[in-house]
């Protein structure tokens, strides 16, 4: 009775340890695969709370520049280092373009913004943003035209219109 009494512990001890090990090897694998999971639960959430509507588009008063309005329609701001990382496209329907930014609005094409009413440099829920495009070429009077603004997080509105 003696051995077995001993054989029985060794075996528990040995399960123990093998247990333990076990453990050791899967848990970090198991906490890093929700790692993943959660970095795109986060992406999600930001662009679920992210909302933007284009209200109006018109020609610059010097008839080489369109002037777009969007609104920040949804519950997040917008921080302004990531306004230049939105993409742009603009053009006669069918005949568009990627308009690249321009900070200095002085390419063409190019494209810069303007924050109306806003007390800070981020766009912020209920502010508008003016962007001004600089085609390529001249607006055609008559002709339909098609813009899409795509934000930093992949949410983007579109309009067509004619001026």
């Amino acid at each position: 009775m003696g051995g077995e009494s001993i054989s029985s512990a060794i075996l528990t001890i040995a399960s123990v340890i093998c247990a333990f090990g076990f453990v050791s090897a899967v848990y970090p694998s198991v906490i890093s695969a929700g790692d993943p999971i959660m970095s795109r639960t986060d992406s999600m959430g930001d662009q679920i709370m992210t909302d933007i509507e284009i209200l109006h588009e018109a020609r610059g008063a010097e008839g080489t520049e369109i002037h777009v309005w969007i609104k920040n329609v949804g519950c997040r701001e917008i921080p302004s280092y990531t306004l230049p990382d939105s993409d742009l496209f603009f053009g006669e329907v069918g005949n568009f373009e990627h308009i690249p930014y321009d900070e200095n609005g002085n390419l063409a094409p190019g494209w810069s913004y303007l924050i109306e009413q806003g007390g800070d440099s981020d766009w912020d829920k209920g502010e508008t943003l003016c962007v001004k495009i600089k085609p390529s070429g001249l607006p055609v009077s008559g002709k339909k035209y098609f813009i899409k603004f795509n934000t930093y997080n992949g949410v983007s509105e579109e309009a067509y219109f004619t001026v």
